[in-house]
């Protein structure tokens, strides 16, 4: 049987955590569902795919006092199951 080109990923359910992106505007309180080893910037893009007005916004994301490094993974920004992240648009 041919591949399709999708990749099954099976990750441990243990593994799974949210983090719960708060905006400064209150328009967005919403949890997403990521692995510790994932990117930020990977998490960032899911919290775009549920509201795409702030793609085209310049953003910076803050976790308890410091700025969150996009490029370093969730477990490297010290992120954990149910930490809150806000989320700050750059007027």
């Amino acid at each position: 049987m041919k591949n399709s080109g999708n990749i099954q990923k099976f990750v441990d359910y243990n593994k799974i955590l949210f983090v719960h992106f708060i905006s400064t505007d209150q328009k967005i309180n919403c949890p997403i569902k990521c692995l510790e080893t994932d990117t930020f910037a990977e998490v960032e893009e899911q919290l775009y795919q549920q509201y795409e007005e702030y793609r085209e916004t310049n953003n910076n994301f803050i976790f308890k006092g410091k700025l969150v490094l996009r490029f370093k993974t969730i477990s490297e920004n010290n992120i954990k199951n149910g930490d809150k992240v806000q989320l700050i648009k750059i007027e």
